[in-house]
């Protein structure tokens, strides 16, 4: 009887440490990943946003995508009224090529220079249609490259990591913790 109890203690010690290694090297990997990067905020956190598309199917990828970033919490954003100005437009295309090739979504915008930061004025971003049917997109994934488009209408930049929705060029990735730390360092300066 005493070696089952000496043998079942071993289990749990030899559980606990195992447990308590994986929960450091969480906390340490989670402490040592680097915020996503912004260049620039809006000048409140109440964001208008329309959706100017004639696709009810594009329109519910970006309600999905708007619906990721007000779940985060830092910035609202909220459907314009009808007839008011939008502050970033949500849009699809049937292509879409820049200067750097055809992309699968672009964001463009305005903004102030305001010495040390950038304020926001207008945004727009594209969804490109042909190419995300042509590479085969599920809707997560169209809604994805959605989600990294208003990123970058709410003034985040590309991240290096992979895991990130801001990452350059995954389909993937949806908003992670490092995305929610650079937002929260852009809005809360």
């Amino acid at each position: 009887m005493l070696k089952k109890i000496v043998k079942w203690t071993v289990l749990v010690i030899a559980t606990l440490v195992v447990t308590l290694a994986t929960c450091s090297s969480t906390i340490f990997a989670a402490a040592t990943s680097k915020p996503t990067p912004s260049w620039g905020a809006w000048d409140q956190t109440t964001i208008t946003y329309k959706t100017n598309t004639s696709s009810s199917y594009y329109k519910s990828v970006w309600k999905n995508a708007v619906k990721r970033w007000n779940k985060v919490g830092v910035v609202q954003l909220k459907a314009a009224k009808s007839g008011e100005k939008a502050d970033i437009t949500l849009t699809s295309s049937k292509s879409l090529s820049t200067k750097s090739g055809k992309l699968a979504g672009y964001t463009n915008y305005s903004y102030l220079n305001k010495g040390n930061e950038n304020e926001i004025v207008s945004a727009k971003s594209t969804l490109n249609r042909s190419l995300l049917t042509k590479y085969g997109y599920t809707k997560n994934q169209r809604t994805n490259v959605a989600t990294h488009e208003i990123g970058h209408a709410l003034g985040l930049s590309h991240s290096s990591s992979k895991s990130s929705v801001m990452y350059a060029s995954d389909r993937y990735a949806s908003i992670n913790h490092q995305d929610k730390v650079g937002l929260e360092d852009a809005y809360n300066d």
